[in-house]
């Protein structure tokens, strides 16, 4: 498989600068990570059985919500040094 040329895709599309002499690094890599997705693929997993993960798509596999009570800002700002307006003041970001 041409992994030069894939390479360098994928990192344009993870937006990464890879250096090129660790192209063979990277194809023994890979070529382990598309081995194990052909062994799972041949594991025939019935459709009765639940995946360990959930998806953004999919319904939610998740416990019950439990209510608890939340923070005050008294708690993330004893002294009150950073308080305006009721509101806490964190650092610009932008």
């Amino acid at each position: 498989m041409g992994w030069e040329k894939t390479i360098k895709h994928l990192s344009t599309l993870a937006l990464v600068d890879v250096d090129m002499s660790r192209v063979g690094s990277l194809a023994r890599d890979l070529e382990k990570i598309v081995e194990m997705f052909n062994k799972i693929a041949e594991l025939n997993i019935p459709e009765e059985v639940e995946p360990l993960y959930t998806t953004f798509f999919g319904e939610i596999n998740v416990g019950e919500d439990n209510e608890l009570e939340s923070m005050g800002i008294g708690e993330l700002d004893p002294s009150g040094k950073r308080l305006e307006s009721g509101y806490l003041k964190s650092p610009k970001t932008l």
